[in-house]
């Protein structure tokens, strides 16, 4: 088994004052207060305060809540944190930027023309609420297993993926996934289709 060198608490702490800078750039560009973002999102003035300050990372749902009222993506607020050329080498120690209970997620590739790719660790055991999005998402996983579950309309239909396994599903599908058995998950998630703002 690989090991991978863990975050210092300076690259981690790095991390979390980029996203913040970058949400808080985002939310001063829409000419937006905190007071209004906290309304749009469901989340309260003193956590967006904190975040924007550095001092707290977000979860991917609190950060899918902050990008819609920002009328942005999850991806975007990353590739704006993260900084730097896409052609550069994204190293495995890389500080991951949102807290996926004791894992994290970590933006992969942004590409302005519509490409995203996040990586998923430590994906929860438990379903969270169904996200959903506008542009086209495949999932992959790397490592483990997990069980998704797609909604449209009133229906639901799930699928277990085990390593190497992908799925794929049209925009604005209702979507979730959690890990099955106790081996930890590394999952992929490509998004692909338009432009971000």
């Amino acid at each position: 088994m690989r090991r991978t060198r863990q975050d210092s608490p300076e690259e981690q702490r790095d991390a979390e004052v980029r996203l913040g800078r970058a949400i808080r750039g985002v939310r001063q560009d829409r000419g937006l207060t905190l007071m209004q973002v906290a309304a749009a999102s469901g989340l309260s003035q003193p956590f967006l305060s904190q975040l924007e300050r550095g001092r707290t990372r977000p979860s991917m749902r609190s950060l899918f809540r902050i990008a819609a009222a920002l009328s942005t993506t999850q991806q975007r607020l990353l590739a704006l944190a993260a900084g730097g050329p896409s052609d550069e080498p994204v190293r495995g120690s890389t500080a991951a930027l949102v807290d996926v209970e004791t894992g994290g997620a970590r933006l992969l590739l942004h590409d302005a023309a519509g490409t995203d790719v996040t990586e998923f660790v430590g994906v929860p055991a438990e379903f969270g609420e169904y996200f959903s999005h506008e542009r086209r998402e495949m999932l992959y996983v790397a490592s483990g297993r997990i069980e998704v579950e797609l909604r449209e309309s009133r229906h639901a239909r799930t699928a277990t993926l085990d390593a190497r396994d992908t799925i794929a599903y049209a925009g604005l599908v209702e979507h979730r996934f959690r890990r099955l058995g106790t081996e930890p998950c590394v999952v992929l998630v490509i998004h692909s289709g338009g432009r971000d703002a």
